[in-house]
Formats: structure tokens, C-alpha cells, sequence
């Protein structure tokens, strides 16, 4: 009886999953092989090294990543990332199956299939609960779900969603306003400093969904007038070169900003 080959993603195809480039994916998939070897697992049954050829015929490497393998990064990630992975990847080996079973010869892909409805329903019903859940407006609970749908192949046109306002973390207000730190970084400190001496509404203050580097989560954006208030702030201070910022604890840092262009 003829042995069957054990099916496996390329790690283009499970970066592009994942929403990290390749190469960033080949590091984290290199530190892995390496947690595997050191807890004395057989790394090659998650993940098996391979190579491609690019547009310029040169020979790359990447991995072929088994089931297991999947399952393994999906661990590493958080939040809806992890559960976004997750459908998708058994989706993925669950249609290679069936091609095996109908006698279809299998090749590699080089973009993911649509994903299955049910399966796109099932994770947004999950992650709309979770959002609600975590305090998030009704509205960024849309654009989310919107988002979802597009991503897994399923475009959804709703001008209402669209017509959310714009958001703004600490990170963006300070390129806006030309905040650094001494590094030359946006100081997103200073501004979370600015914005505890500020008079804001709640309404002002929006929890939301984000999906970054393979990290998910709820995170707290400011609506623009929060934005226009610290801009007035910095006015009415002449540009301060130390802003305080008070700690949880009730303790006190000075943040040094420098100001440059605005972004």
C-alpha cells in the first residue's frame, strides 16, 4: 500500500494568512523550530525545510508547514488573529483532502482560497461577541465585521461604515502634532501626558479593534476634537519641553518632547 505524503502549507501561503510578510514569518518559524528542538520535539513534523524560485529565478528558502505546524503558530497568536488563522488553515487542508479523495492532482497555491461562509460567519459571530463584550461601539463593531468579510473573500459595500469618523491613538496624534522623543520616535507618551490635563467627553473616547504584527486586542483611539484640543494645549503652553505624566501609582514622570514637522 502506497504511502500518502502529508499535506502541508508553503509559508507564503500561511504568511499571507497570518497578514505578516515572509520573511518575518521564515524568523518566527526559525525560533520555533528551535523552541521545538530544545523541548527535545522532532521539529520537521511541524515544520520542513524547502525552497522556491522567485520572479528573478533565484532559489529562496521557506518552509513546508504541516498540520501540526499550523496549529502550532496559531498558539502563538493572540486574540482574532488566532481565530482568523485557525478557520482558515483547516479550511485550507480540508480542501486539499478533498481534492485527494476526487483523484484531483494537488499543487501548491499561490494565494488562499476564498474561505467557506459558514466558517467567515462563525468567526465573526465569535469575534462581534467578544468585541461587544470588551465595550466596543456598535459602529467599529461593523467596520471590523465589514473588514472581516472582505479579507475572506466576501466583500461587503455599507455606506455607513464607511462613514465612520476618523480615529486617532497616541502614536498618530503625535505625528500629527510633530511630538518626538529624543530617539526621533512619535512620543506617544508625551501625548497620553497632554491628554490627562485635557477636558474631554466620553463620547470622545472610542474603544476599538486592532490587528497588529500578529497581535490583536481592543484598543482606546480619540476622536478628532481630542486631537484639536491637544494642538490648543501645546499652543497655550509654548511648546513645553517637559510634560508631566502621572502614573498609576500616583508617582510622577516627565516626558521630554521635541518638536519637529507635523507629519
Amino acid at each position: 500500500m502506497q504511502k500518502q505524503i502529508e499535506q502541508t502549507l508553503d509559508s507564503r501561503e500561511v504568511a499571507e494568512m497570518v497578514g505578516k510578510e515572509h520573511k518575518n514569518l521564515m524568523r518566527d518559524v526559525r525560533s520555533y523550530v528551535e523552541e521545538l528542538g530544545q523541548l527535545k520535539i522532532e521539529p520537521s513534523d511541524f515544520f520542513k525545510e524547502s525552497t522556491y524560485q522567485n520572479s528573478q529565478n533565484k532559489t529562496m528558502p521557506c518552509y513546508d508547514i504541516t498540520k501540526k505546524g499550523c496549529e502550532f503558530i496559531a498558539h502563538k497568536l493572540t486574540g482574532i488573529k488566532g481565530t482568523e488563522f485557525t478557520a482558515r488553515y483547516i479550511n485550507r487542508f480540508h480542501d486539499m483532502e478533498e481534492t485527494i479523495r476526487e483523484g484531483i492532482p494537488q499543487k501548491k497555491l499561490d494565494k488562499p482560497k476564498k474561505e467557506k461562509l459558514p466558517s467567515v460567519n462563525m468567526m465573526v459571530k465569535n469575534i462581534r461577541e467578544a468585541l461587544h463584550d470588551a465595550g466596543v461601539d456598535s459602529k467599529y463593531i461593523a467596520a471590523e465585521v465589514v473588514r472581516i468579510y472582505s479579507d475572506s473573500g466576501y466583500p461587503v459595500n455599507v455606506p455607513l461604515v464607511s462613514d465612520v469618523p476618523k480615529l486617532w491613538d497616541c502614536t498618530s496624534i503625535a505625528k500629527e502634532l510633530g511630538i518626538y522623543s529624543e530617539s526621533g520616535r512619535p512620543h506617544d507618551k508625551a501625548v497620553s501626558a497632554i491628554i490627562q490635563k485635557l477636558d474631554l467627553f466620553a463620547d470622545e473616547i472610542v474603544r476599538t479593534a486592532y490587528s497588529r504584527n500578529g497581535h490583536d486586542g481592543v484598543t482606546v483611539q480619540y476622536k478628532n476634537s481630542v486631537l484639536e484640543k491637544a494642538r490648543e494645549w501645546l499652543e497655550e503652553n509654548n511648546y513645553p519641553l517637559l510634560i508631566e505624566f502621572r502614573l498609576a501609582n500616583g508617582s510622577i514622570n516627565k516626558c521630554r518632547a521635541y518638536y519637529g514637522e507635523v507629519a
